[in-house]
């Protein structure tokens, strides 16, 4: 242990966060250890203003992958944690993009499911969207609030399952007054797609910003990722055939950077104002239009085109291409509108 990591760990036994935000007024960075220590403290009932001053002044200094990997380490730790029994992969995005588009990495999660990769998605309801992917999967009749034995049966016998986050993350309990006073983004906002219950070891996820990808991507690796996709796309949190889109490959071996163009996937180009959509009556009508093969056009082929990446991260498919394809088929057959009537019904028993 460094001379930072032991007083790092000494952070807790002062009960103060007073060190780490003595750190972060120098602009410097916080190791690891002091990151995960200044949350067990935020957890633990830290005084409020010192905990919106610590997530302020990080903001402001820009967060490292040291800071969120310790970050997350701390939140793990007192998560509600479910036992999937097989590999599951999530698919995921921050959100915070404000373009208000349809509920496509939820919609893209349901199709993977239906090529036969298991799903253990984790979200919250809309918090800058007019629609979140609980908010969408609520409508379609998908039971948000339930035990880790709903969850664990509903990966088993459809193969997908929703983690609503409130429910499996108690600790958020002391944060969630403080990051609502502030009104700001904090780090907090790019956490969420790395606490998933299930631990998840291969996940496509979706951020807000270009600058996120490759920070992302070296907090995934620095968490043990099996492997990961984070991807930026035109502005948006996921992929679409828009724009040619940032990626990260998070493998054991590091972080790749990289580019993937849809349009050499034969993609027709489309706009951000194609994908946009309403509230959450009119998502889940369209969710189920593309999930039962009723509509062709840009909000299918996003979808398919997220399913598709998928699909190669779990490795179901030995390309993007082929995870497309797949994709494609098992809408043209109705397949994923089934698992979601079928999902809705487990989730409720």
């Amino acid at each position: 242990m460094t001379k930072r990591d032991r007083e790092g760990s000494a952070v807790l036994m002062d009960n103060s966060l007073k060190r780490a935000i003595e750190t972060l007024i120098q602009r410097r960075d916080l190791t690891a250890t002091e990151a995960e220590s200044s949350v067990e403290l935020i957890i633990k009932d830290a005084d409020p203003c010192q905990a919106a001053a610590l997530l302020v002044l990080l903001q402001a200094k820009g967060e490292t992958a040291d800071e969120i990997a310790g970050m997350v380490r701390a939140m793990r730790r007192h998560m509600i944690e479910v036992q999937a029994g097989v590999p599951c992969i999530d698919i995921v995005g921050t959100g915070g993009d404000g373009h208000h588009t349809v509920n496509i990495s939820t919609a893209a999660s349901i199709v993977t499911a239906a090529c036969g990769t298991p799903v253990a998605k984790h979200g919250n309801r809309s918090v800058s969207s007019k629609c979140g992917s609980a908010d969408v999967l609520e409508h379609c009749g998908v039971k948000l609030t339930v035990p880790p034995e709903t969850v664990e049966r509903c990966i088993r016998e459809a193969g997908i399952a929703f983690m609503f986050a409130p429910a499996f993350h108690p600790a958020m309990k002391n944060i969630v007054p403080i990051r609502k006073a502030l009104g700001v983004r904090t780090v907090f906002n790019i956490l969420g797609p790395l606490l998933n219950p299930a631990r998840c070891a291969r996940m496509l996820i979706g951020v807000y910003s270009p600058s996120l990808v490759e920070l992302m991507g070296n907090a995934l690796h620095a968490l043990g990722a099996e492997f990961a996709m984070v991807v930026h796309c035109g502005g948006l949190d996921e992929l679409a055939p828009i724009a040619e889109a940032t990626i990260a490959i998070v493998t054991a071996s590091g972080v790749e950077m990289s580019k993937l163009d849809p349009f050499e996937l034969g993609f027709d180009r489309c706009t951000i104002d194609d994908l946009k959509g309403g509230d959450c009556a009119e998502n889940a009508e369209i969710m189920r239009r593309v999930l039962g093969g009723k509509l062709t056009g840009p909000i299918t082929d996003a979808i398919v085109l997220n399913a598709g990446a998928s699909l190669f991260v779990s490795g179901q498919a030995a390309s993007i291409k082929e995870g497309c394809t797949r994709a494609n088929e098992a809408i043209q057959a109705g397949t994923p509108l089934q698992l979601l009537n079928k999902w809705a019904v487990l989730s409720q028993a």
